[in-house]
């Protein structure tokens, strides 16, 4: 919000007095804490550009103040061309006019920054336009990564956008402004560079007419929106995207456009050239045969998924959530031609937050109470827009006579339901005029509206409350009878926090939370933490109750071993299957069967023979917790390590790839996991800390501590803690718990019983990493702590493994009896009771 800016008026003309050869001639625009100006010094016919920013709009600490601009020169620490150099920055002090500010003084630069551009040359942008923007901002991106530096605050209005005039080409460049000062402003942000950009790639992309684009300007478009937007750009976990936060294989990618459209028209229906392409449900697209041929409806869990109920799905990264929501809808069914209503149960709607987010960044929840409504009808107008549009292309199909007698019908008494006026066209009582409201008008009108919520003076009236969504499902139902017995699931996608925050989820849970007997909700989300459980009112949504959650790594976890090898060996042999001549077309035959003994690997690693102990089909099956990606990738290394296709095609060996190649190549891939986990952004370090401190813990029990009340005493195998009573941590531990559970590096399972008879949470570590470790995948025993050794390990990860590591089979005696007595004290406090 614009603040203390003083009247323009009071500096054009003007000279400031360090720079007395140059008069202020023109106001170029305001931001929200300046105005800028170009000033000319005839002299040497130079321009300059001011930015004047009023002292009130500085921090008020004169420390800090000097912190924030001394921040502003270091653009001039950038070498790349882009961005646009400090001179000079100094206060300005005018009493008597009562201007006291700060001059930030710029190289001038004609033309007009991105977001003015957008607005008013909206023709201009094409393509090539686009792909020139995200050239320039990788580069850019490249060198402040290299010099671990961001900009915070890189949003189409900081992007300068300038034509040279005598240009033969007339190919515009991109220049970058205003870096380092966001603090100045105020105002809240992610300060996450690559969001920024982002947001930009989706404003020139809807400039775009997509219908209009042909050839490779439509293959360009969809690779931007669908893997660049949608994914790399997003992703902050490299374990779960090489591209995230990676400029330079950004750059690369973009770069080799052309050479991966020009192979794509060879083959224009998508194919696997490797079994390994597309471990991503995003990077296939839309081609719905190719992740026909692919999905393995033997997911774990697809049962639950479908059941009448709200449903909250989380899991690991790449554990197939996407996947199976773009399976269950019904654009999918009717573009794989398995739509028939003998099998359709209910109608589903699949969704991906992607909008939600670029619509409502940064949401927080208003001061306003009318503007609440706002995010929830544009979700309400996105999903019964989509609703609508495939219903109508389904029942055209099947049902064609019912539909053209009941569709103005229908039509008209939405219109009436939503409160709106009809246009004055033949048209207006059709589907698809009321479609074209919803998706346009709507959802344009509630984002904009979003954006003035903070002026006082602002109307805000006409936006949906929750219950509009299930009157018009209802409506819909009772007029086409061929929906009567058939519920709408909308699948909503990636509703994530921070993506969607925590307070754009309690509001928009107004709506998805509702329990209805005709609409069902299933989200999915990142991690059980990624969600709020309540609403913007107050009210706590109960598991059980309000939604089931189907956490599919604990599924995969507790599962039985040979439910989840049916599906990894469906899911690989139908990729195998997908690429003409492939050498092997199973998992056995790449692998063997190698069932697991858990007990004689624990005793093979303590006697020092472990060799060769991760190898078979099996140990992929256990080293899965539902992260599939993961699965795909681990396989695909275990095949380059052993020479790629042709290796595989001269192999003579059975299985083809040699246990112990599979084991160095398990333990390799583990490894990179793990050294993944130390770059995720803030807190790797921490979490790689904590995980190395817990695994080097679990392996020494695995040497020296033994399994008691087991068949022959075999070795302590734990992969797991169990705290010995309900959970209780500070807030600066549970945040970092909380990111554990996030990026999936723990598993939780809330409804485990400890030693001592209490509901408590169990934290698996992600199977991927047992063989970074040396574990074995037995589910058997836990690690069992106090809460004030659970805070060590989350605060101080070094101190705790040095005071929980066995180094000796006596450090494991005296442990035991140290817990003994601990349980002993325990129960005589509860007879005492």
């Amino acid at each position: 919000m614009r603040k203390n800016l003083p009247a323009i008026d009071l500096f054009i003309g003007k000279k400031i007095s360090q720079y007395t050869n140059y008069v202020i001639e023109e106001y170029i625009a305001s931001g929200n804490n300046g105005h800028l100006f170009r000033a000319f010094d005839p002299s040497t016919e130079s321009n300059l550009a001011f930015k004047v920013v009023p002292v009130n709009n500085l921090p008020e600490d004169e420390g800090e103040q000097q912190v924030f601009l001394n921040e502003a020169k270091k653009a001039n620490q950038i070498e790349h061309q882009s961005v646009v150099k400090y001179i000079d920055v100094f206060p300005y002090d005018e009493p008597e006019k009562k201007i006291k500010c700060v001059v930030f003084v710029c190289n001038y630069i004609k033309g007009q920054n991105l977001k003015d551009y957008m607005r008013k040359q909206r023709s201009e942008i094409n393509i090539t336009f686009v792909e020139t923007f995200l050239q320039t901002m990788f580069e850019l991106l490249y060198e402040l990564k290299e010099r671990k530096l961001q900009h915070g605050d890189l949003h189409a209005g900081n992007v300068l956008v300038s034509t040279p005039e005598f240009d033969v080409y007339q190919r515009p460049t991109f220049r970058v402004t205003d870096f380092g000062v966001r603090e100045l402003t105020g105002q809240p942000s992610h300060a996450n560079d690559y969001l920024h950009v982002a947001e930009t790639l989706k404003q020139l992309l809807e400039k775009i007419a997509y219908s209009n684009c042909e050839g490779r300007d439509r293959y360009a478009y969809e690779i931007l929106r669908r893997e660049f937007l949608s994914r790399h750009l997003f992703e902050t976990d490299i374990s779960a995207d090489p591209l995230a936060s990676n400029p330079r294989g950004l750059l690369e990618k973009l770069n080799s456009m052309d050479d991966r459209y020009l192979e794509g028209r060879k083959t224009p229906v998508p194919t696997l050239v490797s079994p390994f392409d597309y471990p991503n449900c995003e990077q296939i697209g839309n081609s719905h045969l190719l992740l026909k041929n692919l999905y393995s409806d033997r997911l774990l869990g697809l049962s639950e998924i479908q059941k009448r109920s709200n449903l909250i799905l989380t899991g690991p990264r790449g554990c197939g959530k996407t996947t199976v929501f773009r399976a269950l809808s019904l654009e999918y069914l009717i573009s794989t031609e398995n739509d028939s209503p003998s099998n359709l149960t209910y109608i589903g709607v699949y969704y991906r937050c992607d909008d939600l987010y670029f619509a409502f960044p940064r949401y927080q929840t208003p001061e306003r109470n009318e503007a609440l409504d706002i995010p929830v009808h544009f979700l309400t107008v996105t999903l019964i827009a989509i609703a609508l549009e495939q219903v109508s292309t389904w029942a055209k199909k099947h049902f064609p006579d019912e539909l053209e007698k009941k569709e103005e019908e229908l039509v008209t008494e939405l219109w009436r339901l939503f409160g709106w006026q009809p246009p004055d066209d033949p048209t207006a009582r059709r589907l698809p005029a009321l479609v074209d409201r919803l998706r346009g008008r709507e959802r344009k009108r509630a984002a904009n509206k979003q954006r003035l919520v903070h002026l006082l003076q602002e109307p805000i009236n006409g936006y949906f409350g929750p219950g509009t969504m299930f009157d018009a499902c209802r409506l819909i139902r009772e007029k086409l009878s061929f929906l009567h017995d058939r519920h709408f699931y909308f699948f909503v996608d990636d509703y994530s926090h921070p993506k969607i925050t925590k307070a754009l989820q309690a509001n928009l849970n107004r709506l998805v939370m509702h329990r209805s007997p005709d609409v069902f909700f299933k989200l999915s989300t990142e991690s059980p933490v990624s969600f709020a459980r309540e609403d913007v009112d107050g009210k706590q949504f109960v598991e059980s109750r309000e939604y089931d959650l189907l956490n599919l790594g604990l599924r995969y976890i507790a599962n039985k071993p040979k439910h989840t090898l049916e599906f990894l060996e469906d899911l690989f042999a139908r990729r195998f299957c997908e690429v003409e001549k492939y050498p092997v077309k199973s998992l056995e035959d790449l692998l063997g069967s190698m069932p697991r003994n858990e007990n004689e690997t624990a005793h093979a690693f303590r006697d020092k023979r472990g060799r060769g102990k991760y190898a078979g089909k099996e140990t992929i099956a256990a080293m899965c917790s539902g992260d599939i990606h993961y699965m795909i990738r681990l396989v695909s290394g275990m095949v380059e390590d052993f020479g790629g296709r042709d290796a595989l095609a001269k192999s003579e060996t059975n299985p083809r790839i040699p246990p112990r190649q599979q084991h160095d190549s398990i333990r390799r891939a583990a490894g990179y996991f793990m050294e993944s986990v130390r770059t995720l952004p803030r807190t790797g370090q921490q979490l790689a800390d904590i995980v190395s401190a817990f695994g080097n813990v679990a392996h020494s029990y695995l040497l020296y501590e033994n399994s008691f009340n087991q068949t022959g005493n075999p070795p302590h195998q734990l992969s797991r803690l169990e705290p010995y009573e309900p959970l209780r941590i500070s807030d600066d531990s549970r945040i970092v718990l909380d990111e554990l559970l996030r990026y999936s590096i723990l598993i939780e399972d809330p409804r485990g019983k400890s030693r001592r008879g209490r509901i408590v949470p169990r934290f698996y570590l992600r199977r991927y990493l047992i063989p970074h470790f040396q574990l074995t995948f037995s589910r058997r025993d836990s690690l069992q702590l106090e809460n004030n050794e659970i805070e060590t390990l989350l605060c101080d990860p070094m101190k705790f493994e040095n005071a929980e590591r066995l180094k000796s089979e006596d450090d494991a005696l005296q442990r035991r009896g140290r817990n003994t007595r601990q349980l002993e004290l325990f129960q005589g406090e509860q007879i005492d009771v």
